[in-house]
């Protein structure tokens, strides 16, 4: 048997060392391999403070608390005016306050009722808010494709309730409702520039058309969900191992562009139903899962308008198989299997006769064994 270690930090600085030492020789171009528009670089720092408190009465208890952060952002990159390319940096900084409350009352020994408020944020990954950039001049307007390094974060006011029956026998079953009250929702379109973040040598590109990610406002998301979990410890032995868990949510909500007003979400489907049968005993934990979520919105047609029709993902099913068996408190075998209904990945715009992307990724099958130490 045979172990290894890899320092992936100590494999990164020396891996640079020898692409800055080839650099300097003249032996290595890093524009030949990276263009200096997909290059960037994003600092950021985030201080955070919070506090909470814990009431509790007979058959229940209350926890609010809040959590204050300062969030400071600095983004480096280049955008690329014809065949010049110009370094920009951008600085996002701001202060927020998350309160929340909870509270769970034990209705009777089996039967529990939670509920909560709070509010919560989503910050635009790096990708989003990076500054690389390219910009053409060719056409009128003009274009400038990128990131946007002003956008804000999805900020977002919420309320949970939850009834939870615990079934004798290690099970329960729940019903969950929630509403969320969105802002500055994120999403990928087209837009008009509208500053003067990209103008040079004299040139106004206020107007040019933004193909990039924007905010939105005005959103609202709202679902219920049903859940269902339990072993089946009431079935002979060895059958007693075996047991489901499984839920299905129905989820609504829409929001407002500066063009558009109740356009559906990205990335959110209206139904999603996962369920897994599972076994465990005897050292072998097994596991089948399927999920199915319906069609969703990926990116609203241009300008907002859908014009031509927002571009959707078809709704698609997976089924996974997952297995553990334990030798020893310190060795186990395992084995996965993804995808074995090979499913085909669709993308289409506006309706499911103008597919803009079929994929198939095909089934996947990985084992082996794993040393605990």
């Amino acid at each position: 048997m045979q172990f290894f270690l890899v320092d992936n930090r100590r494999l990164r600085s020396d891996f640079e060392a020898t692409l800055d030492t080839l650099a300097a020789a003249g032996r290595f171009n890093p524009d030949a391999v990276v263009r200096p528009i997909d290059r960037y670089q994003i600092a950021e720092r985030l201080f955070a403070a919070y506090a909470s408190g814990t009431f509790e009465f007979d058959r229940g208890a209350i926890v609010v608390g809040a959590r204050v952060e300062n969030f400071v952002q600095e983004s480096d990159g280049f955008v690329q005016i014809g065949a010049a390319t110009n370094p920009l940096t951008v600085r996002n900084s701001h202060w927020d306050i998350f309160p929340s409350i909870n509270a769970k009352v034990d209705m009777t020994d089996d039967l529990v009722f939670r509920a909560s408020f709070q509010r919560g944020v989503a910050r635009p990954s790096f990708g989003q808010v990076r500054t690389g950039a390219a910009i053409s001049d060719l056409s009128a307007p003009g274009t400038v494709t990128g990131g946007n390094p002003r956008l804000k974060p999805e900020y977002t006011w919420g309320s949970d309730v939850a009834l939870e029956y615990y079934i004798p026998g290690d099970g329960l079953l729940s019903a969950t409702g929630f509403y969320r009250w969105v802002d500055n929702v994120l999403y990928d379109s087209r837009s008009i520039v509208g500053s003067d973040i990209y103008n040079s040598g004299g040139i106004d590109r206020s107007g040019y058309n933004f193909i990039s990610s924007f905010n939105g406002s005005n959103g609202k998301l709202f679902g219920i969900e049903f859940a269902y979990l339990q072993q089946w410890r009431f079935l002979p032995q060895p059958l007693d191992g075996f047991g489901f868990q499984g839920n299905i949510a129905f989820i609504g909500g829409s929001f407002d562009t500066p063009d558009r007003r109740g356009v559906d979400f990205p990335g959110t489907s209206s139904t999603v139903v996962n369920a897994s049968i599972f076994y465990e005993k005897f050292g072998v934990s097994t596991r089948l899962s399927y999920q199915w979520r319906s069609d969703w919105v990926d990116t609203l047609g241009g300008f907002g308008t859908g014009g031509t029709g927002d571009e959707k993902r078809a709704a698609y099913g997976n089924l996974d198989l997952a297995v553990r068996v334990s030798l020893s408190d310190n060795l186990s075998l395992y084995f996965d299997a993804n995808n074995l209904t090979n499913e085909i990945y669709v993308a289409f715009l506006g309706t499911r006769d103008r597919p803009t992307e079929v994929e198939q990724i095909g089934r996947r099958f990985m084992g082996g064994v794993r040393f605990n130490f």
